[in-house]
């Protein structure tokens, strides 16, 4: 009897779950929500085409992490406002240009909010011509048209129709740049998919292909460690100067406990502009542990941009860190280059003990 029970709750709860993610969300403001039950985005679009602009919307489980896909926006009049402006607001409206007109929720902050994801299209007689990701927290201000919610999508199907738009053969009206920007759009939001076919969808991008270092550096930043295990074997494989660069900046970019170890084979890497990129992310991802390690390898660097990458690392420590890490080089350093970045570093922290160095040195001048 209790196993039935905890079964017809958990259906209950599920049931519930999917009921509520089929609604559009409450802070679509300012324009028509039409529900629509397509389980495929191309046939919606077929559908839906036409000559004025057409907006699709659909939701999914996001990835976790800390995601704040709003935007922020400020007025002449230093006038706040939190949210997503589907269309510009024509001259002459009265409306200030690029201000989303819309009202925050109300009651108290949902600590479950921001939770899905939402992709909106926009399509101009049946192609598309953007692709924009919201967390479903944020306000948006449809500017008085149609949004389209397409209630039936799933993640399956929402990851198959963005990757379809990163084909390099996709044909539409567009021009390439225009095209190029979508690609990237889309690509981003399939990293930004709860869905682990994800994952094999961005490896695949960052093995071969136009969008490599940017599918390389969204494993990094939104797979976990999913995300850095395959980071770590493509740097290892790679052989292409500028890729292996990216790569290792986008291991930086990771913040898993084997970040530090993953990024010290390169700090001796044969080429400058790898231990470049190592040591700048190795002092910030490594923090106080290795910033002995870090100081050391300044001193006797050749490189004098490794060495400025090596401080400018140092400096993005916390203050308490990085402070006496930059005094220490500035005062002591046998280098005239790690002392100048140094002591740059140093004047633009604002802190108390930089600010007392700097007026010993014009003491001496």
């Amino acid at each position: 009897m209790t196993r039935l029970v905890t079964a017809v709750l958990l259906a209950a709860t599920a049931s519930a779950a999917a009921s509520q993610a089929q609604q559009p969300p409450s802070l679509i403001q300012n324009g028509r929500v039409e529900t629509r039950t397509g389980q495929s985005v191309d046939q919606e679009i077929k559908a839906l085409a036409s000559a004025d602009p057409v907006w699709l919307v659909w939701r999914v489980p996001m990835v976790a992490g800390d995601r704040d896909l709003c935007q922020s926006f400020y007025d002449d009049r230093n006038v706040y406002a939190r949210g997503y402006m589907m269309e510009w607001a024509p001259p002459g409206t009265g409306v200030a240009m690029g201000m989303p007109q819309v009202t925050p929720p109300k009651g108290p902050v949902q600590i479950e909010a921001g939770t899905s994801l939402l992709v909106l299209v926009r399509t101009l007689d049946g192609s598309v011509e953007r692709v924009r990701t919201l967390a479903d927290d944020c306000p948006i201000d449809a500017g008085g048209r149609t949004v389209n919610w397409l209630s039936a999508i799933t993640p399956a199907e929402s990851l198959r129709f963005l990757e379809s738009l990163t084909r390099p053969d996709r044909v539409d009206r567009f021009s390439v740049s225009s095209r190029r920007n979508t690609a990237n759009s889309a690509l981003t939001a399939i990293s930004l998919h709860r869905d682990p076919a994800a994952d094999a969808m961005l490896d695949r991008m960052a093995a071969t292909g136009d969008q490599r270092q940017q599918a390389a550096q969204a494993l990094a930043s939104t797979r976990g460690a999913r995300g850095f295990a395959s980071v770590q074997k493509l740097a290892a494989a790679e052989k292409e100067p500028e890729m292996r660069r990216t790569l290792v900046g986008a291991l930086g970019q990771t913040r898993e406990t084997g970040t530090p170890e993953a990024l010290r084979p390169y700090l001796r890497d044969a080429d400058a502009r790898i231990r470049a990129e190592a040591i700048y992310w190795f002092a910030q991802r490594g923090g106080p542990a290795v910033i002995g390690e870090v100081t050391k390898l300044v001193e006797a660097e050749t490189d004098d941009n490794v060495r400025r990458r090596g401080v400018s690392g140092l400096s993005r420590l916390p203050v308490n860190d990085s402070i006496p890490a930059l005094l220490q080089l500035a005062r002591s350093s046998p280098n005239a280059v790690v002392r100048k970045e140094a002591v740059s570093a140093l004047s633009r922290s604002k802190d108390p003990r930089a600010m007392a160095l700097m007026e010993e040195l014009i003491k001496r001048n």
